[in-house]
C-alpha cells in the first residue's frame, strides 16, 4: 500500500512539472504579448479614453498608422529636409541634446541601416582569463582612437551576463584574438539566457 501511494505520487509530480512545461512558456509567452500590445495601445489610447472614445486597441492602429505616415513623410524630399532641420535643432538644445543624441545613436543602431553590422555577428574571445572563453556579439570593428593608439586592428564586443543579458561586459581586443562563429544572434542569445543550457547544434561544414 505504502508502495502504491509512493507510486502515485511520483507520477502526480511528474504529470505536474509536465503540465507546468507544458503551460509555462505559452501563458508567459500570451503575457508578454499582451504587455506589449497594451503599452503601445496606451500612448494614443489613454487619449482616446478621456475623449470618450473607448475602444480596445484603436490606440495601437492609430499609433501604427501614425508611423507609417511620418515614414512617408521622412522618405520625401521635403520630409528629408524637415527632419533634418528638427534633428539640427535637437541636437543644439541644451540638456535635451544629450538625451536625444543618445536615443537617435541607439534607435539607429537596432532599426538602422547600422544594425546588420552591430550585434551581427557572434564570437568568442578569451575572457575572463586565458583558457576561458566568453560568448559575445561584435558590435563594431571601426578603427578608432584605442587602435590608433595602440596599432591594431581592434573589435569592440559585448559579453552579456548569462540568464540578464540587459548587463554585461564591453571588451576592445586585437582582432586576431576574435574566433567568429556561424551560430546566429538568435542562437546565442538563447544560449546566454538559458545559462549555456541550450547549445545550438554545430551548422552543417561549409
Amino acid at each position: 500500500m505504502i508502495v502504491m501511494s509512493a507510486s502515485l505520487g511520483v507520477r502526480l509530480r511528474r504529470y505536474w512539472v509536465a503540465g507546468i512545461l507544458v503551460l509555462a512558456p505559452t501563458a508567459l509567452t500570451l503575457w508578454v504579448v499582451w504587455s506589449l500590445f497594451r503599452f503601445f495601445d496606451n500612448i494614443l489610447g489613454a487619449q482616446l479614453r478621456a475623449r470618450g472614445i473607448s475602444v480596445v486597441g484603436l490606440g495601437f492602429v492609430l499609433l501604427n498608422l501614425l508611423l507609417l505616415l511620418l515614414g512617408f513623410i521622412a522618405a520625401n524630399f521635403v520630409g528629408k529636409r524637415a527632419f533634418a532641420l528638427w534633428d539640427r535643432l535637437m541636437h543644439r538644445v541644451p540638456l535635451i541634446n544629450k538625451i536625444y543624441a543618445t536615443l537617435r545613436q541607439i534607435g539607429e543602431l537596432l532599426l538602422g541601416p547600422a544594425r546588420i553590422g552591430s550585434f551581427g555577428r557572434v564570437a568568442i574571445v578569451e575572457f575572463p582569463s586565458p583558457g576561458t572563453w566568453g560568448l559575445g556579439f561584435v558590435t563594431s570593428s571601426e578603427d578608432g582612437e584605442a587602435s590608433l593608439r595602440t596599432g591594431k586592428k581592434l573589435c569592440s564586443l559585448f559579453i552579456p551576463s548569462a540568464v540578464n543579458p540587459t548587463t554585461g561586459f564591453l571588451l576592445v581586443v586585437p582582432e586576431e584574438k576574435v574566433t567568429y562563429l556561424d551560430m546566429t544572434p538568435e542562437q546565442a542569445m538563447k544560449m546566454i539566457v538559458s545559462a549555456g543550457a541550450l547549445v545550438p547544434p554545430v551548422p552543417p561544414t561549409r
